[in-house]
């Protein structure tokens, strides 16, 4: 897992403690995120937020020094929601059986999830033209890897952990790249794509 800090520019500058500072925040992020919905990413301005939000600019730098650091806000509550349905969805699973059942159930939970979610693809895809935030999703990818790892280890012969721990990191790589491509499509269209890539991960995930 990697241990590399995300860049001073991502950063909050600072924690919010008292309630009206804690709406505040609470407020910028809600005006980012539907400016993200309307225009995108690219033409997201800071004194647009802070408009949208009701909230003096110098608010706003109170909190972020930049563009990139709303994003990674943003960012962060997607990658929370996600690692916390990880940690609920795979544990104590019993059999090889019941995890390829869990396995299928995240997919499907993950794209019913974020299909018509309007800043998630926005969000993404920023993070990946922006080198410190692609690191920081690299970081996420880890994260989910290690605790489906940890939950479903157990399942495994000792002599394949590690290629077991390979295989659950391309099986997340794959399938977020799968949603992400089937989200694009028309609803039919995109079930078929996460139809087909679920029974490619039954037929492979535990065969050794």
């Amino acid at each position: 897992m990697s241990t590399k800090k995300p860049s001073g520019r991502l950063q909050l500058r600072k924690t919010p403690q008292q309630e009206r500072s804690i709406q505040r925040l609470d407020q910028i992020l809600e005006a980012a995120s539907a400016l993200v919905a309307e225009q995108g990413v690219t033409k997201l301005r800071m004194t647009d937020i802070a408009v949208r939000a009701r909230v003096p600019i110098g608010s706003l730098y109170q909190f972020f020094p930049e563009k990139a650091a709303i994003i990674r806000a943003l960012h962060d509550r997607h990658t929370t929601r996600v690692q916390a349905m990880a940690r609920d969805m795979f544990a104590n699973a019993p059999s090889q059986a019941q995890a390829l059942d869990l396995a299928e159930a995240a997919v499907v939970n993950f794209y019913q999830t974020y299909r018509d979610d309007p800043i998630y693809l926005p969000v993404w895809m920023a993070g990946m033209a922006d080198t410190d935030l692609r690191e920081l999703n690299s970081q996420h990818l880890q994260n989910v890897s290690q605790i489906i790892y940890d939950s479903l280890i157990h399942l495994v012969a000792e002599e394949h952990h590690a290629e077991f721990k390979a295989r659950i990191r391309i099986f997340l790589y794959l399938s977020g790249a799968t949603i992400r491509y089937a989200m694009s499509q028309g609803e039919a269209e995109a079930l078929v794509y996460i139809s087909e890539w679920l029974a490619a991960v039954r037929r492979s995930l535990f065969e050794f």
